[in-house]
Order: structure tokens, then sequence, then C-alpha cells
């Protein structure tokens, strides 16, 4: 059976793809498209990274018309230099829509994530890389935890547990097991991100974000 136990999520050799609901939202477009762009730009970063650093600044409170949004993008995922103009234009896009589904009633937000026919091993690591940047941009926001709910503490330490995660793989594993438990933990990160959101992120506080690195 796959757990998520002790910091170690166990994988069987053999993956078989489910249907992804969680990443089929129109308003994320295709991961290897922001793959393909983000190279084609030399950032660094991951299209997993851009979405998670995004939308940890949403739910810190953090408005989508900030000015302060492409610049802190910029400090944390390209060393501070602007993105070319059309990659500007398809982040700013990106800030919006996940904006508006974080704010939907209709619980549509999706991570952005590697589509479900690549490996299961690609998109555990691309879950973890997505968690610790939503992270970051929330703390970015958030410097204080201890002036948040125990809910939202919680929430931030259940995240960052799933940042510790180890891959492993094991032959005790059924592939549709290993499915199952990805998007256990898959919808569990919504749910705080959610929680994170509409205690925080739903008044954008618009208060300048700090200027770090993200690598």
């Amino acid at each position: 059976m796959v757990v998520v136990a002790y910091g170690t999520i166990f994988l069987a050799k053999d993956e078989a793809a489910m249907p992804n609901t969680l990443t089929s939202s129109s308003l994320i477009q295709s991961y290897d498209r922001w793959s393909a762009e983000l190279d084609g730009a030399f950032v660094m970063a991951s299209a997993a990274e851009l979405h998670g650093l995004i939308s940890g600044l949403l739910s810190g409170g953090l408005s989508a018309q900030s000015p302060d949004f492409l610049a802190v993008l910029y400090d944390f995922l390209n060393d501070g230099q602007a993105l070319p103009q059309a990659l500007k234009t398809d982040v700013q896009q990106l800030i919006s829509n996940t904006a508006q589904s974080l704010q939907s009633g209709d619980y549509d937000f999706a991570l952005l994530l590697p589509n479900d026919d690549d490996a299961l091993i690609e998109r555990l690591e691309a879950m973890v890389e997505w968690t610790q940047a939503f992270l970051v941009g929330f703390a970015v926001q958030q410097t204080d935890l201890s002036l948040l709910s125990d809910d939202i503490r919680e929430a931030v330490e259940q995240l960052t547990e799933v940042t510790k995660l180890d891959i492993a793989t094991n032959d005790d594993s059924s592939a549709e097991e290993n499915e199952e438990a990805y998007f256990m933990v898959l919808e569990h990160i919504r749910l705080m991100v959610f929680s994170c959101f509409n205690e925080v992120g739903i008044k954008p506080i618009d208060k300048g974000p700090l200027s770090k690195t993200l690598h």
C-alpha cells in the first residue's frame, strides 16, 4: 500500500495514470507549455515553482493588481531580472486566473503540475516544489505566524511536512494505490491553500514584499 509516513512516499515501479481532475481546470495552461516558456527565457525556476509562488503571495494577502507582484516574482525566480514581454504577459494572465480561481465559490483552484500521463515520481517532485514555493510566497506577506489563527498555523505546518517528503520505490505498492495516495496529498494541499486564502488572502493587504531569491 502507498503511504505517507515518516516523511516518505513509497512508489511502485509500474505506474498507471488516473484522471487528474485537479489539473484539468481551464484556468491553468499546460505544464509542458509553461516549462518550455520558462526554459526559453532562461528562467531557472520550474513551472510548479512559478505557480506555487503566485498562489502563496495571493494567499498571503498580496493583491493580484499590486504593482509589487511582478517585482517579487522577478526577485525570487529570475535574480531580479524582468521577463521577456511575451512571458510577462502570460505570467500576468496566470496571476489573474489564479486569483479568480481562489476567489471562486466553485473551488476549482488547481495546482500547475505535470500531466497525468507523466511519471508519478515527476508529479510528486513537482508537487513538493510547488508547495515549497507556496510557503515562500505566503511567508513574504505573513512574516509573523503568531498573528494568525491556530488553523492557519496548522495549515502551514502541514504544508511544511509535504516539503519534507522523500520519494522512494516499493514493489509492494500497486500503481492504483500510489495514484490514490498522490491525489489524497494533492487534495489536502488544496484544502490547506483555501484555508490560508480564505482567512488572509481574501482581503489583500498590499504591503510591499521582501526581496529574496528562491534558488
